[in-house]
């Protein structure tokens, strides 16, 4: 897809010079990941543009970030215009473009971006990963405010102010793109926003653990990090008389939407897992069940990447009252019964995995769940 001179030119002339340019995350890795997600939301959203372009707009967006953190946009359009090497490549209209969308990237710019190129890199410059974004805004506080000698609480301040007013309610962050990714880390961070004190555990969580922020304290780095919080839900394993296992095609979710899944449920405060058991298949599938008809449990540990860790409840009922239906037609779009020793590829991923766990007698496992794949499934 990109041409293979022009790719061994940024890596051999252009990755070396941010390696020292890691100034509060703009270094080749940050590089590396606008590259990715410029190119992921170009065939999510099936942009029939130039890939060379994309390519080189996200290579050189940050080049100028060493020289002048405040106007490193205009500094990084520069550094391309002046590069002779690009003319081998692109025309000058095109040459044109990619300097505008390089200026036109910035999550403040106070006008919208000129071209498509624009739009993308900007979108894809803004960050997915709750915990990278709150590490390299630890790092660039840390780097911008070092001649004032800032404590860890300081530090903390201003990043709460700055991100706040990024990705809060109306925050300035432009995302002309936006996806399913994008609407979790909105929402896990503003979840952030509203309890300040959660902020702060979670940024000195990073910071206890991170020695690449470490560097920034010094000997000040004492506190021990805080204990995982966990969420919890449950989910429900029904067979049929062929012992086919139930599931629900997901539909008007964020996460994970048009994906088969089983029966499953946050537990609610105040609840156990059994009373959340029985609440959900009267919610999701207008049946009744008794403790006592749960003939297996297991239990999986899932890890997420966006979303808090989990305890996942699995239990499977031998019998219920009343007959299946879709009980929340907002949430389900159709039924499905399948053999347990088949399931089908389309069925989210750490739910296959924790049942075929317990097949194999592991009746505790950890679980990944697989976000980078399963956020977008379906477009708006």
């Amino acid at each position: 897809m990109i041409n293979k001179e022009l790719k061994k030119y940024i890596e051999d002339t252009i990755k070396p010079q941010y390696i020292n340019n890691n100034y509060g995350g703009h270094g080749w890795e940050h590089i590396q990941d606008v590259i990715y997600r410029s190119f992921e939301l170009m065939g999510y959203f099936n942009l029939k543009i130039n890939p060379n372009m994309v390519y080189v707009v996200a290579a050189y967006h940050d080049i100028g970030y060493r020289q002048d953190p405040d106007n490193h946009e205009q500094v990084s359009s520069e550094m391309f215009m002046q590069d002779e090497e690009m003319k081998k490549y692109f025309n000058e209209e095109e040459r044109k473009i990619i300097a505008e969308a390089i200026v036109d990237h910035r999550a403040s710019l106070e006008y919208e971006a000129r071209s498509v190129y624009g739009k993308l890199v900007s979108s894809a410059d803004r960050a997915i990963d709750v915990d990278n974004m709150l590490r390299r805004s630890i790092a660039f506080q840390a780097e911008k405010h070092k001649n004032e000698n800032p404590t860890i609480e300081e530090i903390i301040e201003y990043s709460f102010k700055k991100l706040s007013s990024k990705y809060g309610n109306g925050g300035y962050a432009k995302m002309y793109f936006q996806d399913a990714k994008y609407e979790v880390f909105l929402e896990r961070m503003n979840e952030l926003f509203s309890d300040k004190n959660e902020f702060i555990k979670a940024e000195l969580s990073l910071i206890s653990k991170d020695t690449s922020l470490k560097k920034y304290f010094g000997k000040e780095v004492s506190k021990k990090p805080e204990r995982e919080k966990f969420l919890s839900s449950i989910y429900l394993i029904i067979k049929n008389e062929n012992g086919e296992v139930l599931l629900q095609r997901r539909q008007g979710t964020k996460l994970w939407p048009g994906y088969l899944a089983l029966p499953a449920g946050h537990i609610d405060e105040g609840e156990n897992a059994y009373e959340a058991a029985i609440r959900e298949a009267k919610e999701e599938l207008g049946i009744e069940i008794q403790v006592e008809d749960i003939i297996d449990t297991f239990v999986a540990n899932r890890k997420n990447k966006s979303l808090p860790p989990y305890y996942d409840v699995y239990f499977e009922i031998s019998k219920y009252l009343g007959e299946i239906r879709i009980a929340e037609p907002e949430k389900c779009s159709e039924l499905v019964w399948s053999n347990p020793a088949n399931l089908p590829e389309d069925m989210i991923d750490f739910e296959k995995e924790a049942m075929e766990n317990n097949a194999n007698g592991i009746k505790f496992s950890v679980t990944y769940a697989d976000n980078e794949k399963k956020l977008i499934k379906t477009k708006k």
